[in-house]
């Protein structure tokens, strides 16, 4: 599914879903969907734990949760290039220096680092830039082409990456992926990464167009601004829905960074086949990314992230059965690849949705706070149920995680609804 092209649009938005695709193939690849492949290198290299070196994905979340808050009061502030230049440049350079790392505490502070630029590109600034092109019409569609573009890369990155691991260790693959993440990024930035310019977009791009019986509806969204950052936090179900997105973040963690050691340490599967398991799930991230972005558009907050909701849960019931039947492995891929878009465009499309526009990347910065808390600490808690009691247990208590999560956040999301049409 593609976004149409209306006649007299500007067509320069649409080249910037494209860019925005690439920085998600490449520089939010390399951060964000290849580090699980390094794991069992890692620790078997320097005989780690497993649960010590799944730290890493706690202190990587915890800095960019601990920062977001402060970075998303910077976009409209700061031009847009310098933050995406700093952003992946110190992504870039953090992946590089895994491969200089000897002892955990080196691992814990680039990964930090790391996840900081990666959410000031991504998480935070594709959701500005994207926002900016595309104020009004077809924003839902546009976020998840854009993030779409993180499933493409991944697609070709799970079978090169594990190829390279397998053939040079992780060290010498830590610096080749970072020096190729820093390059793609500074031409991707450099030469194409830019807000509209003033007059640029035409009043009907940023206010939409309604037939005739929908211009009074569509002139009351139009008006639904939001009440502003400091208000919204005075809303319980502002952080009822933050603490959903806690708890879904704690499952969306452990499906994230534990499959490759899961399938490697559990099932005993070859390289080849983690290689192959990781592209199907990028492959599907693909379609799930577009046609979550649809979904939103169409169907609305509520109703897409309960699809969400039971594509993750049949994802976390695949691993448990491919224990028994490991072609089950590819079931949790699948499912898996199909909800991404609840954790990639998601967040920055319900914020917006059901808080308003107004100061959105401000409440954006605070919900994924609390996302980044969840899935800071998913990956550990997964790793020590994992060691202590087994990797059946830990997938029964993401599940478990997963109902909590989302009973809050779909509660969260049908009362503020509620208040928003009783203001309007």
């Amino acid at each position: 599914m593609a976004l149409k092209i209306e006649k007299g649009s500007n067509k320069r938005k649409y080249i910037m879903i494209f860019i925005c695709m690439l920085i998600q193939a490449i520089p939010f690849s390399v951060a964000q969907n290849i580090q699980p492949l390094f794991i069992p290198y890692v620790i078997k290299k320097f005989d780690f734990s497993l649960a010590a070196f799944s730290l890493i994905f706690t202190f990587g979340s915890l800095a960019s949760a601990a920062c977001s808050p402060f970075l998303g009061k910077l976009f409209g502030k700061v031009n847009i290039k310098i933050l995406f230049l700093v952003g992946s440049i110190l992504s870039s350079l953090a992946f590089v220096g895994f491969g200089f790392s000897h002892h955990l505490l080196q691992f814990y502070l680039f990964s930090a680092l790391a996840q900081i630029g990666c959410v000031i590109f991504s998480g935070l600034g594709i959701a500005y830039l994207i926002g900016a092109w595309f104020p009004k019409k077809g924003r839902g569609e546009a976020l998840g082409l854009a993030f779409a573009g993180g499933s493409i890369g991944n697609v070709f990155l799970q079978p090169l990456v594990s190829s390279i691991l397998g053939s040079k260790g992780p060290d010498k693959t830590y610096i080749i992926f970072g020096i190729a993440s820093l390059v793609a990024s500074l031409i991707l930035v450099l030469l194409f990464i830019r807000t509209p310019k003033p007059g640029e977009l035409s009043d009907e791009e940023i206010n939409g167009k309604a037939e005739d019986k929908d211009k009074e509806k569509e002139k009351k969204e139009e008006g639904f601004q939001g009440v502003g950052a400091a208000l919204t936090r005075k809303n319980k179900f502002f952080w009822l829905f933050g603490i959903g997105y806690a708890f879904i973040g704690v499952a969306i963690a452990a499906c994230s960074t534990q499959y490759a050691s899961y399938f490697k340490l559990q099932l005993h599967l070859s390289p080849s086949l983690i290689g192959i398991l990781g592209s199907v799930f990028a492959f599907f991230c693909l379609f799930g990314n577009i046609g979550g972005g649809a979904l939103f558009d169409k169907l609305g907050s509520f109703k897409a992230m309960f699809i969400a909701f039971i594509l993750q849960g049949l994802a976390i019931i695949g691993m448990l059965i491919s224990r028994f039947i490991p072609e089950f492995s590819f079931m949790f891929s699948v499912c898996y690849g199909l909800c991404v878009f609840s954790y990639m465009s998601g967040p920055a499309f319900i914020t917006s949705d059901i808080f308003g526009k107004k100061e959105s990347s401000v409440n954006l910065g605070t919900v994924s706070l609390m996302f980044a808390i969840g899935f800071a600490l998913g990956s550990t808690i997964f790793g020590m149920f994992a060691e202590m009691i087994g990797f059946n247990i830990a997938w029964i208590a993401m599940i478990v995680f997963l109902v909590l999560g989302y009973f809050l956040l779909l509660t969260s999301i049908k009362k503020v609804k509620k208040q928003n049409q009783s203001l309007q």
